[in-house]
């Protein structure tokens, strides 16, 4: 019904009003034209301030034509029609033709995709959970789901932040009523003014009200984090050219750091850059994050007190009020130990015993960020032992013993590196903080990237590396993770396998997948071993033929990349006469 009464008014509008702005050819043709930004406000991204519509999209916008006007010599009129919803903005642009854009803070998602053009992404698409002052920070994902059960969210219809909403309800399974607002700036000032509410945010509307000192706490579990914002135009449209020549520009890149940080501010600029260049918002980021806010809490305290000359009486008598008060609560508490022995006792148990779950389950989450933070900390000093190991080795005349040593703290740290690697990949893969990107590509090419990088291993056991040159096969997977099956799998046959021996790597069509095989001539697989094979750390009967370092990860890996992708793993094996692995992606 709404794309039907949007028809309808646009057809009612006629020759009064085009709902189109002009085609490029039209602009190219005249020198001149009309270009029409559909826009609905949403706090500091886009906004209405005494008739004078400013934000970031807005400027960006004026860029845009300021650098059209340049490159072409034509002169461009832009119209901003305000809209009543995101959605009102959605359907306008869908049926637009020529030069009709939508400028509403907009989450490239697939779905919208399918229906829009898009503009590369002016700022990075951060959602981040936040909720009322009334409601504590939860340690846990536990304890997250017992502060929102029954609580109010607050969000905006048929946007991503909605979907985050409904993704938190089921990860958590708790119930909570849905109210809504217009924009992402409203969703705060309704939680802060409500109480008891929560919701998602954009980050750069949290790191404004952070600054504008609103009331709200930011809860560390679930943040949401996509392609990106950016501004929408119809499928049919003929400006896809002048689009991508402007946002894929070296003037796009500075007008965008120059407008954020004009509206957001320098700090919170730097720290969605920070942000956007990680796949998720890690350990690391979390502490960016984390620091602005203290940064925030740390100025509205300075700011208080200069305002209150008196603040250290006031402490000390807060002080002797707490103290009075926890002396009180102690008495009372002894009283009613005295009086109910027995009940205090069992209540005790029940308290011991949901405290060590708690924090079990803390330990759980400390350990996994721990691991991260390590793993990516460990990074930077084995970089710098591997370069300059390198440089040494390059710029000195050393003897022939100081070149072994080198040699031996570059291969040392090479093999730490990939230890970290293959830990942070674990993690990521199980968490869910991988994002895939399947694509068409020769797995024949990937085969023998592998082949190339692991012949070195192979020529120093003297094994023969060999690879059945079948025709051209295409699959549709992750191009990043597959490369990285096939080499798990081909080192691992190289590492379990005798000097001398053969290692033969096969392909072959089966059906609507693609069959890898990776065949060796090692030890085979006991019973117990097949049981546990594609465990974590898990050291089975069999041992490295050279005394190479193995932790156990490298079939973990292969079984979670290939099943994140659509495929299967499987493998053939019979003890002391080796082992072949089969994994199948889906045909392209």
């Amino acid at each position: 019904m709404p794309r039907l009464f949007l028809a309808i008014l646009l057809v009612l509008a006629g020759s009064h009003l085009s709902a189109n702005g002009d085609s490029w050819q039209k602009i190219l043709k005249n020198k001149k034209g009309t270009v029409k930004f559909y826009w609905y406000p949403n706090n500091v991204i886009i906004g209405n301030s005494l008739d004078i519509i400013d934000g970031i999209e807005h400027d960006l916008a004026l860029s845009f034509a300021s650098y059209l006007e340049s490159m072409y010599g034509v002169e461009l009129e832009l119209q901003w029609i305000e809209t009543k919803s995101f959605e009102e903005v959605m359907e306008l642009v869908r049926v637009g033709e020529g030069g009709t854009f939508g400028a509403s803070s907009l989450s490239i998602t697939p779905q919208r995709q399918q229906s829009f053009n898009f503009t590369e992404p002016y700022m990075a698409d951060i959602a981040v959970l936040v909720s009322s002052a009334d409601i504590p920070v939860a340690l846990s994902e536990y304890q997250l789901s017992k502060v929102l059960e029954g609580k109010t969210a607050v969000s905006i219809r048929n946007t991503t932040l909605i979907e985050a909403l409904n993704r938190l309800k089921d990860n958590l399974g708790v119930d909570f009523n849905i109210e809504y607002a217009t924009n992402s700036g409203n969703i705060l000032d309704q939680i802060d003014g409500k109480g008891n509410s929560f919701g998602y945010v954009d980050i750069a509307n949290f790191l404004v009200a952070v600054d504008n000192n609103v009331n709200v706490k930011r809860q560390f579990f679930f943040p949401v984090k996509l392609e990106g914002l950016a501004m929408i135009f119809p499928k049919n449209s003929d400006w896809i050219k002048p689009v991508n020549d402007y946002f894929n520009s070296a003037r796009f890149l500075e007008d965008r750091a120059r407008i954020i940080t004009k509206y957001l501010g320098e700090n919170a600029s730097e720290i969605i850059n920070r942000i956007s260049k990680s796949a998720e918002i890690g350990p690391l980021e979390e502490i960016v994050l984390s620091n602005r806010e203290k940064e925030a809490q740390y100025e509205r305290l300075l700011e208080a007190a200069q305002r209150d000359k008196d603040a250290d009486k006031l402490s000390i008598i807060l002080i002797a009020i707490i103290v009075v008060i926890a002396v009180v609560l102690m008495l009372v508490y002894a009283l009613y130990r005295v009086k109910s022995k027995n009940t205090s006792q069992l209540l005790e148990q029940q308290r011991l015993v949901e405290e060590t779950n708690n924090q079990l389950r803390n330990l759980n989450e400390e350990k996994n960020n721990l691991i991260q933070v390590l793993a990516h900390d460990l990074r930077a000093p084995l970089s710098t032992l591997s370069g300059g190991a390198d440089m040494l080795k390059a710029k000195e005349n050393l003897s022939e013993e100081g070149e072994k040593i080198l040699g031996f703290m570059h291969q040392s740290s090479e093999k730490m590196q990939g230890l970290i690697n293959k830990i942070l990949d674990v993690d990521a893969i199980e968490t869910g903080k991988h994002n895939l990107k399947i694509e068409e590509f020769d797995i024949l090419e990937v085969i023998r990237q592998s082949v190339h990088e692991n012949q070195q291993r192979a020529d120093d056991k003297s094994i023969a590396l060999e690879m059945d040159e079948a025709s051209s096969l295409t699959v549709k997977a992750d191009k990043v993770y597959t490369l990285q099956v096939i080499d798990n799998l081909i080192s691992n046959a190289i590492k379990y396998s005798n000097e001398s021996s053969r290692v033969v790597i096969s392909t072959e069509p089966r059906s609507e997948m693609v069959q890898i095989s990776v065949k060796d001539q090692g030890p085979g697989l006991s019973e117990d071993d097949k049981k546990r094979i594609f465990r974590k750390y898990q050291r089975l009967s069999a041992r490295p033929t050279k005394g190479e370092l193995s932790i156990g990860l490298g079939l973990s890996i292969v079984k979670l990349f290939t099943e994140r992708m659509g495929g299967k793993v499987s493998f053939d094996t019979e003890l002391r006469s080796g082992t072949t692995f089969h994994i199948q992606l889906p045909k392209a």
